[in-house]
């Protein structure tokens, strides 16, 4: 008796939820101001919105959040005869199901995003090389080393192996040691008397759990070295994998040089927000230069004013191609080389083979 009740109770259950989920769907599916049509341009869907909807591209809870946004002239239209042939499949789907619908003038084109295809070997090495004062023009073109910038296919393995040893060289040895009861300050006469305090017995003053007492189960002293040992020519071969990755990627920029004329971070930020790099919203970014002879106003072989510029600005860091690695390349996602790097790191891995 007991399971044919709880049965019962399940199935009426069962029920309800489904009489319930019928008129959430008609409700979906009646919408009277959402129609889409394909158009004849490729991958393009037309899309009507209704009034009452604002949809932010930017957003990515969006179901548009991929889609990239067109102008309606600025994609091509349809001829006559085929807007006629749609417009009365329209009124006809709507007097089936009588629907009511209303003219709307704003229409968005919604155009999926396309797949970049990666730029074959030996073309890609033809890398353009943007000016410092517009990073939207180009000052020339310049022909990489194919030994440095090239490999393919790329050795995820050694990536994966130069990462683990940069990881655990900035982990280190471990030598923490915290003291015990013994060797804690403090004197092992009683603190109180054993009863008729009301209280809970106490000995002396450093037990584990009183405040300024011996650490419970601490550390005993012993070293642990969490180092790990890699050649130096798998670590080279590990930088130009990297390097070769992020050309395949499309996310290698030149430019010419980076000496600024003040050291203003102003400056610096609209130079880099003009392409959607660095800063709260932009890219993550890695800024690679190197000045081969230590100058008045050069730091660690880099100008002084774009170590300045460049210290308040998030998701930017600047390095010299001598510390260079291969954590910092995969970690930002643009990696931005002037000239002189690029010349000192071809010449400091032109030698490096499999």
């Amino acid at each position: 008796m007991i399971t044919s009740n709880v049965t019962k109770r399940v199935m009426t259950l069962r029920r309800s939820l489904v009489s319930y989920q019928i008129p959430f769907h008609r409700e979906r599916i009646l919408l009277p101001n959402l129609t889409a049509t394909m158009s004849t341009a490729p991958n393009m869907k037309k899309i009507q919105l209704p009034p009452n909807l604002k949809i932010d591209p930017k957003t990515k809870n969006s179901a548009f959040s991929p889609f990239k946004i067109l102008k309606v002239d600025a994609v091509p239209l349809q001829n006559e005869e085929e807007d006629t042939i749609e417009e009365e499949e329209n009124e006809e789907s709507s007097e089936e199901l009588d629907i009511d619908e209303e003219e709307d003038d704003e229409v968005v084109w919604f155009v999926p995003p396309q797949p970049t295809l990666v730029v074959p070997l030996p073309g890609r090495l033809n890398v353009a090389v943007l000016d410092k004062s517009d990073l939207l023009t180009e000052a020339g073109s310049i022909h990489l080393s194919a030994n440095v910038f090239g490999q393919d296919p790329i050795r995820v393995d050694i990536l994966k192996r130069v990462v683990q040893y940069q990881r655990d060289k900035k982990r280190g040895r471990r030598k923490a040691k915290s003291k015990t009861i013994s060797e804690v300050s403090g004197s092992g006469r009683k603190v109180r008397a054993q009863k008729g305090g009301g209280i809970a017995r106490a000995g002396h003053s450093r037990p584990a759990h009183w405040r300024g007492g011996a650490r419970a189960h601490g550390p005993k002293g012993n070293i642990q070295d969490y180092t790990t040992k890699l050649n130096k020519h798998v670590r080279k071969l590990g930088l130009v994998n990297a390097l070769s990755q992020k050309l395949k990627e499309g996310n290698l920029i030149l430019i010419n040089d980076m000496m600024l004329e003040s050291h203003r971070t102003n400056e610096l930020s609209k130079l880099f927000q003009s392409v959607g790099l660095a800063g709260k919203t932009g890219t993550p970014t890695l800024l690679v230069d190197w000045l081969e002879e230590e100058k008045e106003q050069s730091v660690s072989h880099l100008p002084v004013n774009l170590v300045v510029a460049s210290g308040n600005i998030p998701r930017l860091k600047i390095l010299s191609q001598g510390y260079l690695n291969v954590f910092d390349i995969i970690k930002y996602e643009k990696l931005i080389m002037t000239l002189s790097a690029v010349t000192a790191l071809e010449e400091r891995l032109e030698g490096v083979t499999y």
